[in-house]
This record gives C-alpha cells, structure tokens and sequence, in this order.
C-alpha cells in the first residue's frame, strides 16, 4: 500500500509499505481521509527521518472485518488515536486517555489501516468522511472535551491564544456554547479563519499589544476562560495575563517546562490553571450529538490534496497558510 514517510527538514515522500495484517480483535479499514496534525511538525521540521508518519485523524471504510462483533464489511468509522488497553478500569469506562498501557495509533496517511475495534467509532454514513475525521480526532475531540473541562456559559469572555486547527475548533465549540470569543494570533489568515469560526473580536499580537486590546474589548475585567493552543512557554504566560480575577487558563498546546510564580499567576487573583489532553472515546455520542444540533465543525477544513501530493499539503500547512488540511488516499 501506499504510505507517507516523514523524511525531516520540512521532507517528506509517498511510498509503498507492507499491507497491514489482521489479528486479534483488530479490523482493516480503508482509509479515506487523514487529517493533518499540528503535533506532526515537530517530525516535520526535525533533523531525522522516521520510519512512517505520525499521522492520528481517520476516517473510512471497512474492508476486512476479522472477528470482529461490532463492525462488518461496509460500515463507516474513525479512529480514536489513544488506543488503550482494553481491559482495565479506564478502558472499562472509555477513559483510554488515562490507561498506564496505552499505545499510540500508527501512521494514518496511508491507504489503509488495521485497528483493534474497541477503538473504532462508528460514522453514520451521511456524515463526509472529511468531517468525520474531525468528529472522532483532535478537530472535535480536543475543544469538545476543553469544553467539558472549562463549563462555560452563555456570556463568558473567553480568549484562545493561537488560530491553528485546535485554536480554530475551541473558537466554534466555545462560540456555539455563547461564549464571545477574543482569538490572539500573528498569522492575519488564520485570524481571518477564526472570524469565520465565530470569533467575536481577533487580535494579532504583532500590531496590536494584547493585554491592551483585551481590557478594552471585556471592559477591563479581561477573559473569564483563556485556552492556549500554540505550545510555547511565552503563549501560556500571556494566556495567564489575559484570564481576569477568578478566571481559568484551560492549557492545551504540548510544550516543556513553563516558569510559573504561583503567588503572582496564580494565587493573587485566585487563578485556575488546568491541563487537556484530546477526548474520551466514551465522549463520542455527545459530540456526534452536538454536530447533529448544528456544531459547524467543517469550518476549520480549509484543503484536500490526494495523497500523492502530500508534500504540497505538509508545506502549505506548515507555512500557516491553511486550517485543517486533509489527505485523501
């Protein structure tokens, strides 16, 4: 089969792999959209090449359904990228995020995939196959499950520190719930993707001090909720600044460590600092729920390349010129 290779130094080339092999509870899907990631250009950028990709965000069709009582030949699914264990108290509820035994799902830009069916989501097959890559991966996943954390209501001040994929999705989520949404970023494209997403007031932090720009949008009470969804120690501290008295920072962007002074960012202004990763598989009905109520989750897809031209996809999503970008085998 056809798969990526992720060779490094902004690199990367289609080739031919082993087919995937069935065993255990495990299902061949072919694949008919994989999502791009912003976690992928780490590898991307990097000095070394990898074996595969680090691809995570599917959806498709099943092909082989093995032994599997869940799924049979023809049905639609996703994948959920944190493949936990199965058999213990996490599992057990559809925490696979907190399983001590989980796995990581293996490349997903490829023309196929073999996965465990308790991993597996079921499409409902009207929804498009780009779509359903966001409703089971990080596109929904990742702001469903902010949202779960932060509780926010109609009328919070909330402030989304970056316009990528994952800031793109929180401003939809968070604006559906009535929030009125402030995103900083110093891309002017994506702030303009971000007005699209529902963002009430957008700032680019390259023209116009932020702080600044958020005492006078929330009347000098700044943000009830911040989410940082960039990754670097400067974006937390600024999320840290924005969240008013009583406010939360909600953060979301993989990064190391972070200097913190609890007395100044924290204790003083009663300050909730808190910490999400991805979704529960046991989420997924609420979420497909929320779609069906209206969600306009397809906003943050900005391209579709075939999955031949996947260089073409990786750079232009690299380079911040698009939303969510999706390979199509």
């Amino acid at each position: 089969m056809l798969g990526v290779q992720i060779l490094g130094n902004e690199k990367v080339i289609v080739k031919e792999y082993t087919e995937p092999t069935l065993d255990g509870d495990n299902i061949l899907i072919q694949i008919k959209a994989s999502g791009i990631c912003g976690s992928e250009m780490h590898g991307y950028r990097g000095a070394k090449p990898q074996p595969f990709n680090g691809g995570h965000e599917v959806a498709g069709v099943v092909i082989d359904a093995g032994n599997s009582t869940k799924f049979k030949v023809g049905d639609h699914v996703g994948v959920h990228a944190v493949w936990g264990c199965g058999d213990c108290r996490w599992c057990a509820v559809g925490q696979y995020t907190f399983c001590d035994n989980r796995a990581d799902c293996p490349g997903t830009h490829a023309e196929r995939i073999a996965a465990p069916e308790h991993v597996c989501l079921r499409l409902p097959e009207d929804i498009p196959f780009d779509v359903g890559v966001l409703l089971t991966g990080d596109g929904l996943g990742v702001p469903y499950h902010v949202s779960r954390r932060l509780n926010t209501k109609g009328g919070d001040f909330v402030c989304i520190v970056g316009a990528g994929p994952i800031g793109l999705g929180n401003t939809i989520v968070q604006s559906f719930l009535g929030a009125e949404v402030i995103v900083i970023d110093i891309n002017d494209y994506r702030l303009s993707l971000a007005e699209a997403c529902g963002a009430a007031h957008t700032i680019n932090s390259k023209e116009v001090h932020p702080l600044e720009a958020a005492m006078t949008i929330t009347h000098g009470m700044l943000a009830d909720k911040c989410i940082e969804a960039v990754g670097r120690a400067e974006t937390l501290k600024l999320a840290l600044t924005l969240a008013g008295k009583a406010g939360t920072v909600m953060a979301v962007g993989e990064q190391g460590d972070v200097p913190i002074s609890p007395s100044r960012d924290l204790i003083r202004r009663d300050i909730t600092l808190m910490g999400s990763w991805f979704y529960h598989y046991s989420e997924y009905p609420a979420m497909l729920d929320l779609y069906r109520r209206g969600l306009p989750i397809g906003r943050v897809i900005t391209d579709h390349f075939p999955l031949p031209e996947a260089q073409a996809a990786f750079h232009k999503f690299a380079k911040g010129q698009a939303g969510k970008v999706i390979l199509e085998p």
